[in-house]
Order: structure tokens, then sequence, then C-alpha cells
């Protein structure tokens, strides 16, 4: 193995090596999936991404960066959270889960649980929000009028 690169093995994509400054630990991994806590953005489809575990080849989400919705999907930053040493000034990544469906017109977000990313240590953590604006299952594309 390559000094600074970390060697995986994906499911979708084969043998991958990637830096390892790239790679996102979750000290408690995601919700449902707590034995996951090493993880790296891979470019797709923009503005979708693949967020995959680096230590599971199955276990990879579609993802979208927060920014994608606008202004009005905005909520407190968590800083001061000590699982992610985020203090004010940090740099960090907002990324949100996709599902996608059979019926790729019913293909929703999770805007209910954010990922955030400390960009500064590369430590993230998904946070519940408790607003009831953002729904777990958002419709990514509006249904087609007749």
């Amino acid at each position: 193995m390559s000094e600074g690169k970390v060697k995986f093995n994906s499911s979708r994509f084969g043998d991958l090596e990637i830096d390892t400054s790239l790679v996102i630990n979750f000290p408690y991994g995601l919700i449902g999936f707590t034995y996951s806590h090493r993880f790296v953005l891979l470019d797709y489809n923009p503005p979708f991404s693949w967020l995959h575990s680096v230590d599971n080849p199955e276990l990879a989400f579609v993802a979208v960066n927060a920014a994608e919705f606008g202004t009005s999907y905005s909520f407190d930053v968590p800083y001061g959270d000590k699982d992610l040493d985020l203090v004010q000034g940090d740099d960090i990544a907002i990324i949100n889960l996709v599902s996608v469906r059979p019926d790729p017109t019913q293909t929703t977000v999770n805007l209910k649980a954010p990922i955030i990313v400390n960009l500064k240590n590369m430590k993230a953590k998904q946070i519940v929000l408790d607003d009831q604006r953002f729904p777990t299952r958002l419709l990514l594309w509006a249904p087609k009028e007749d």
C-alpha cells in the first residue's frame, strides 16, 4: 500500500485506492449501520455522489450536498459537538442520503437526518433534526402534470 493511501474493494466499482486524507470517520457509524466507521465520497452523477464504506465493499449510499436544497434548508449547526470536535469557524460539509426506488420518480432524500462533516479533521456524525419542516422522504422530482 502506498504511503498516505488506503485501498479498498467496492462491489460497485472494484478495487479502489484513495488518499487517506479523504476518509471520513464516523465515530458511531450511521443510523442503522453503527458497525461501519470509515467512508469516502466518490464522484457519481452530479449532483449525486456515493458515500462508500471503506471497510465494507457492499455498503454505499447515494448522497447529495445539502446546498442543493437552497437557503430554506437551514438548521443550527452543532458547534461544540464533542464527537466532531466542531468549533465556530470550522469548515463543514452537510450531506443528505438519497433512497433510490425502482421507479426513479419515487426517489427520495432524507432531510430529517443530515450528515455533518468537520472538514478540518474529517470527523462526521449523522444527526436527527427535531424540525417538522424536514421530512425523512422528500420526493426529489415533482410528479409530472398530465
